[in-house]
């Protein structure tokens, strides 16, 4: 153990994996940050975080849920108000709302696939996935020629599942496929697409 002159700290070494403490240092450079540092750091907040009963791994990882929702495009909004809002718009203009939510739909499905990513309906399925937390359940599958929608919660307004649904027809459509069954009511989503087919 060596002592440190100016605080009179006492200090241990330890071992870590050396690729880690490579990106680390890295990270430490560019935040002008000894190692030392940013390491004393990383340890204080994970021994915080700790004292307070909270899982780092999971705040990390919400975290990231909210940074990732932000980025696409998401706010958070009360959920009674976001299907009080449906019911009004679903009863005063069923034909707009519906489109307003079918464009935002065709909206989200360019801007992932414009955003560099391998799969946008991968990772569509994967981010909507972990916003959607009001449903019971959610899946989006596709691949090849086919896709599908399943979406069911007790929760959800008959206007907020029809309209929900447009959102996830204008999805699909953007993403070059069509509806070939739909099957919507009161808290539950069901939709089969299959590949547009070419003009050529």
């Amino acid at each position: 153990m060596a002592v440190s002159s100016d605080a009179k700290v006492k200090r241990k070494t330890f071992v870590a994996r050396e690729d880690l403490l490579d990106r680390l240092s890295k990270v430490a450079d560019e935040r002008g940050y000894s190692l030392y540092a940013l390491v004393n750091d990383l340890f204080d907040l994970a021994l915080r975080a700790d004292a307070l009963g909270l899982d780092l791994r999971r705040v990390l990882d919400e975290r990231g849920v909210l940074e990732t929702a932000k980025r696409a495009g998401f706010v958070l909004a009360l959920e009674s108000l976001c299907y009080d809002m449906s019911d009004l718009a679903y009863e005063k203009a069923k034909s707009k709302a519906a489109k307003s939510w079918f464009d935002a739909g065709v909206w989200l499905a360019k801007r992932y696939a414009t955003s560099g990513v391998k799969d946008p309906l991968e990772a569509l399925r994967r981010d909507l996935g972990t916003f959607m937390w009001n449903a019971s359940r959610f899946s989006l599958e596709g691949g090849g020629d086919k896709a599908s929608v399943s979406v069911f919660s007790p929760r959800f307004s008959e206007a907020y599942s029809f309209l929900l649904a447009s959102l996830f027809e204008g999805m699909l459509d953007a993403l070059g496929y069509e509806i070939a069954e739909k099957e919507v009511f009161k808290g539950n989503i069901r939709l089969e697409a299959v590949r547009k087919k070419s003009n050529a």
